[in-house]
């Protein structure tokens, strides 16, 4: 917890002084959007026959997370866990599911790589 509010508080100092543009603030915490698995958009259909209509996962400001998804079916899931963040690298672990996965953050995208081979991409809201 203590590097995401470094990194808040290093990012905020940042300037360009020679044109004297302030560097946006790029804060952690915040609702994501699944946009993508392995590169195709929502709903997206897993080898088992499930479909995924929506996910949006929630980083909270004390290291927490809340990840709620949607099936086409009607069933909804909620996992909850913890991350760390490591300047724009967090490692997720999913405490509902008992995994544990990495993700990187790149300006208001997130791309998460799960241990199954999956890559999710999400957009901040």
């Amino acid at each position: 917890m203590m590097s995401i509010a470094l990194l808040a508080i290093g990012l905020a100092a940042c300037s360009d002084n020679t044109n004297n543009a302030t560097i946006p603030l790029q804060t952690i915490p915040g609702d994501y959007t699944l946009r993508t698995i392995n590169g195709s958009p929502l709903p997206f259909t897993f080898s088992d026959g499930a479909t995924l209509n929506s996910d949006v996962l929630t980083l909270f400001d004390n290291g927490k997370f809340s990840e709620t998804m949607k099936l086409a079916d009607g069933r909804v899931f909620t996992d909850t866990g913890v991350y760390t963040a490591n300047n724009t690298s967090l490692t997720i672990t999913d405490e509902t599911a008992g995994f544990t996965y990495s993700a990187s953050l790149s300006g208001t995208v997130l791309t998460a790589i799960f241990p199954n081979g999956l890559t999710e991409v999400f957009q901040k809201k």
